[in-house]
């Protein structure tokens, strides 16, 4: 299987928006994302599963060698979010979801410490979603968060998706306790 058109598109044109650029991994990118992971591991732990106290630079190779496979393949869609001036703000992308005669997208992101509360986020999501409902073959985007976790909550009502539900021990964090998700959606 191979991404659809409209991802394949990013691999030659990334997404601009007045302040990041949005594009799939590339060779290299360990280089950004490693040390962005390590300064912002205290705020990322708490809901992101990866985001482990021996996160180390060989773990950031291994995930960007695999994203760049998964993006080809057509499995999973992993961007990173810089600056215009190059500087990495995040993570982000498109994770495919449903079985496939409905299959739609969820988006997942996050922010380095250093750079969160400055409305990148919130930019990028608003962005990726005018992208993809371009697309005809669009028809639902997803976001699931913690309830705990405000600022991602924020992120996803400053973007305009409706919330859908409360999902009760659905999802393991990292010490493999069950915990609750709330899922906001924007549909065509």
């Amino acid at each position: 299987m191979s991404p659809p058109d409209w991802l394949r598109r990013l691999l030659h044109t990334p997404l601009r928006t007045r302040r990041l650029v949005i594009r799939p991994l590339r060779r290299g990118d360990d280089r950004l994302i490693y040390p962005a992971v390590r300064e912002s591991l205290r705020e990322l732990a708490p809901w992101l599963i990866w985001a482990r106290s021996d996160y180390d630079a060989s773990m950031s190779r291994r995930f960007v060698r695999a994203a760049m496979g998964n993006f080809k393949e057509g499995h999973d869609y992993a961007l990173v979010m810089t600056t215009r001036g190059g500087e990495l703000v995040g993570g982000t992308g498109f994770h495919r979801r449903g079985p496939s005669d409905a299959i739609y997208y969820e988006i997942g992101y996050w922010c380095r410490t250093s750079l969160a509360g400055q409305g990148y986020t919130s930019e990028a999501v608003k962005a990726l979603l005018r992208y993809a409902f371009r697309s005809p073959s669009v028809r639902r985007i997803e976001i699931r968060c913690d309830p705990r976790n405000r600022a991602s909550e924020r992120v996803i009502e400053k973007a305009g998706l409706a919330k859908e539900g409360h999902l009760r021990k659905v999802a393991r964090d990292i010490e493999g306790r069950l915990h609750d998700q709330l899922v906001y959606a924007k549909v065509r």
